[in-house]
């Protein structure tokens, strides 16, 4: 049972214990979550995954255990844990909290992760406060199908104040596997480290292919085509901002696509919601597998779970994890995740559609990319180097 503590403002109810920063991560809490039976008795954290993610706070925390009384060893205890937390940036904790970033993925460990079809980490303990607002999404959706486009923008502009102000606490204390290799993201992965992470994606696809009842689960597994005039939007708050900084180095004809593509946007949306569709896992990128010794592939950061054509998740994970002096190698890739699929009892899906499906996704991704500058603060850079800009011209050098 996790320890609860009282507000102390007068009439409110005690409140669950939900760290939210290193400092609070006690021994003391571990041992009441982990429920093992044992102590903990020192706690040490160290933040990872700095300057490749946006929306969150990754600590790995080593724990020191008391020696179990008479010497029993039974019980296996972890010696590390891996705790996920929102993000201190006000800006993208807003966007974070408003996209149920944290709340999905804290649902997809509760009660979807034994049926996804993927390696995944153990789940030891999720918590987050109640939903303020539970029946906020059917007007606000209203809004966005409904309203001009600056309308849409005044519209998000307030909500995201609004959630910039929450306090709402989310925290999940997943597995640490200790052993295994992260490929790094901005070096670009190898062709052998592509391979393998799209024959996993293809398991999941197939696993999760036209599964309906995931949404009965939980309601915001959210097709790609949900709101796309909000995409629309923020490609026009974004545009010349976007060209002021990259503008030197776009190709002939760049910004001229781009702009054709906002124009068909919803049509995008909507050929790339349709059947056949699978779960989608929404962020798989290297910075989110793990190759472990044994040869397992571990699929890491479910927050962007959602459904659609499968092709949107293999040209993310393609034009994000290598960079476009590759494109030779694309086919052969693309031909090993739709056999890995076909092996797995998918025959819905052609490789035809696939590759016709890859180029909408293509242009649906470097078009999203444009829009999202003001939603989080992407400004996190590694070696004097912002992840966020390498990302953006590598998915342009594969639309190009």
């Amino acid at each position: 049972m996790t320890r609860r503590r009282r507000s102390n403002r007068r009439g409110q109810d005690e409140r669950e214990v939900i760290p939210q920063r290193a400092d609070e991560l006690t021994a003391e809490w571990f041992t009441q979550i982990l429920a093992s039976g044992a102590t903990v008795a020192e706690v040490r954290c160290e933040e990872i995954g700095v300057d490749v993610g946006f929306m969150g706070q990754v600590h790995r925390c080593h724990l020191t255990w008391e020696p179990p009384a008479g010497g029993d060893d039974a019980v296996a205890l972890p010696a590390s844990v891996i705790v996920k937390t929102p993000t201190q940036i006000p800006e993208n904790f807003a966007a974070g909290d408003a996209l149920r970033s944290y709340e999905r993925e804290i649902v997809v460990y509760q009660k979807l992760r034994a049926t996804l079809g993927v390696p995944m980490p153990g789940y030891y303990h999720g918590a987050m406060d109640p939903d303020p607002a539970p029946w906020m999404q059917r007007p606000l959706f209203f809004l966005f199908d409904h309203l001009s486009v600056s309308g849409i923008n005044w519209v998000i502009g307030q909500f995201l104040k609004l959630s910039g102000r929450s306090k709402r606490r989310y925290i999940l204390v997943i597995e640490d596997f200790a052993d295994a290799r992260p490929p790094t993201q901005m070096l670009g992965g190898s062709l052998d480290d592509a391979r393998r992470s799209l024959e996993v994606l293809a398991q999941f696809h197939a696993a999760n292919w036209m599964r309906s009842e995931a949404m009965q689960h939980y309601r915001y597994i959210w097709p790609v085509d949900t709101v796309p005039r909000v995409g629309q939007a923020s490609y026009v708050r974004n545009r010349d901002e976007f060209v002021e900084r990259f503008g030197p180095v776009l190709g002939d004809g760049m910004l001229e696509r781009l702009d054709a593509i906002q124009e068909r946007v919803p049509e995008i949306c909507s050929f790339l919601a349709a059947e056949p569709w699978t779960l989608l896992h929404g962020d798989f990128r290297l910075d989110n597998v793990l190759f472990r010794p044994n040869g397992e592939v571990v699929v890491l950061d479910f927050q962007g779970l959602s459904s659609g054509r499968p092709a949107v998740d293999v040209a993310y994970f393609i034009t994000t994890a290598l960079t476009a002096e590759h494109r030779l190698e694309e086919q052969p890739l693309l031909r090993s995740y739709h056999d890995a699929l076909v092996a797995a009892g998918v025959s819905s899906y052609s490789f035809d559609e696939l590759v016709r499906d890859g180029e909408l996704a293509k242009e649906l991704l470097a078009h999203r990319l444009v829009g999202s500058a003001d939603l989080i603060d992407t400004s996190a850079a590694a070696d004097g180097v912002a992840f966020m800009d390498v990302i953006q011209l590598r998915v342009l050098d594969w639309l190009s």
